[in-house]
């Protein structure tokens, strides 16, 4: 089984720029993604990089040739623990979907990709139901909170720095990123 890691660094994470310079905003990327193979190795799935560049028009003539399963997960997921991997990869569904905030998905697992397209940016979660339902598979949802937690803006380094074990993490740290109470509410701060 091979799992599809979609990667942008250079000009990425363009959303962090309030705290982060370009240079920094590409070496919490690079860490995000170290995380995300070494999670993966973890449970024993080998993972293929591929640019993010027309995510849509690769990822949809990689899949249409896979005659194993394959699991699409995004590279800005730091606190994805092997067992999500694993609980995701035994599921007995056609289709399992891991719904990012704010509708993206973070997660996608094809047990049989040539009978799926995929169809990221916008509300991408939605979206795959759909397709799922359109074209009469098995679906499962599955929820977790840290594979829900992508690393896009800002507050969302405040999680990472609270539950995060690995690189980015560490990475945070090291320049100086930290945690701050603000009117009741866990922030970062510099």
């Amino acid at each position: 089984m091979k799992a599809i890691v979609p990667y942008k660094k250079k000009g990425g994470k363009s959303r962090l720029s309030p705290l982060l310079s370009p240079s920094e905003r590409e070496e919490l990327a690079e860490c995000m993604l170290e995380d995300v193979v070494s999670t993966l190795s973890e449970a024993g799935v080998d993972a293929s990089i591929v640019s993010d560049e027309g995510l849509n028009v690769v990822l949809n003539k990689i899949i249409a040739k896979s005659a194993e399963p394959v699991l699409i997960i995004m590279a800005d997921l730091p606190l994805i623990r092997s067992e999500h991997i694993r609980e995701i990869i035994s599921s007995k569904e056609d289709v399992v979907i891991s719904p990012g905030r704010g509708g993206g998905t973070n997660i996608l697992f094809l047990r049989d990709p040539s009978a799926f397209r995929v169809d990221y940016y916008g509300m991408s979660f939605l979206d795959h139901l759909q397709i799922a339902k359109d074209k009469g598979l098995s679906l499962k949802v599955y929820e977790s909170f840290y594979v829900g937690c992508d690393v896009d803006e800002v507050d969302d380094l405040a999680e990472l720095l609270i539950h995060g074990k690995g690189k980015a993490a560490e990475y945070l740290r090291s320049i100086g990123v930290s945690l701050q109470m603000t009117g009741g509410r866990v922030r970062v701060k510099r």
